[in-house]
């Protein structure tokens, strides 16, 4: 198993990952119909902005098998509501159900606070779904603060924001 940073040559293969975890992952907590709506050429679709993206601010990090099969990635970068006093934002994690509890998710993290303290940040945001109760956990495990919670626009879903107010002090 590799950690690397994604390109553009990887756009299937975190698509498809994409994709996939975002099904097993939110099943029961949105419709049918956002399901419906969500395919997997529309997921394609929108990776090819975010890899071509030319921000140096911006990172796809990104798990691959020793056969080179994407399973895992994590995407960061500067925080982009500018609500909160903090700097940078971890925007995905997403990992196929076949490789969680083994310590990728870790890894990823640890990868995108390596990278976002290279680039000068000093504080961390990531928002997730209030009922995607495994991912509160690991976010609080890697000691996130729960700070806000919002609707996810007009869905009456809700999601949470957690923070590290001092991303240099992790120690993960």
């Amino acid at each position: 198993m590799q950690i690397r940073v994604g390109t553009i040559n990887d756009i299937k293969g975190l698509a498809k990952v994409h994709y996939e975890s975002w099904i097993t992952t939110y099943t029961g907590m949105f419709s049918e119909e956002t399901f419906k709506k969500r395919t997997y050429e529309r997921v394609l679709e929108n990776w090819r902005p975010r890899l071509e993206n030319l921000d140096p601010n911006y990172r796809c990090f990104l798990a691959e098998t020793d056969e080179g099969e994407i399973f895992a990635f994590a995407e960061c970068g500067k925080e982009r509501t500018g609500e909160f006093n903090i700097d940078s934002e971890l925007y995905t994690i997403y990992m196929l159900e076949l490789f969680h509890r083994k310590g990728i998710g870790k890894l990823l993290f640890q990868k995108v606070i390596e990278f976002l303290n290279e680039q000068g940040f000093h504080s961390l945001l990531v928002w997730v779904l209030k009922d995607n109760h495994s991912a509160r956990k690991f976010y609080e495990k890697l000691g996130g603060i729960q700070i806000a919670e919002q609707s996810l626009g007009d869905s009456g879903i809700l999601e949470v924001a957690y923070a590290w107010s001092n991303i240099q002090e992790l120690n993960i």
